[in-house]
């Protein structure tokens, strides 16, 4: 029985860290398309994670809203940038 509890926990480890890695690529997403939607992808990442027990998801949620936001206020600039480099 203990043996299982183990692998559970492991499990839900790799799961937490994947949601993570979503999370934080979805709010630097965030800063170049679709701010709006990135950054909430980001926070709900954030919130799943730290309802699971972690607290890694705090600053994921703060960092998501605050990069959502200078998204929101600067996409148009970002994106007129990237599009005259490229």
């Amino acid at each position: 029985m203990e043996n299982m509890n183990e692998m559970h926990k492991a499990k839900a480890g790799k799961y937490n860290m994947l949601l993570l890695i979503i999370g934080w690529i979805s709010a630097i997403l965030s800063l170049i398309a679709y701010p709006f939607i990135f950054g909430v992808i980001g926070v709900i990442m954030g919130i799943i994670v730290t309802k699971s027990g972690s607290r890694a998801g705090l600053p994921l949620i703060v960092t998501s809203i605050v990069l959502m936001g200078i998204g929101l206020i600067f996409w148009r600039t970002f994106l007129n940038y990237i599009t005259q480099i490229f």
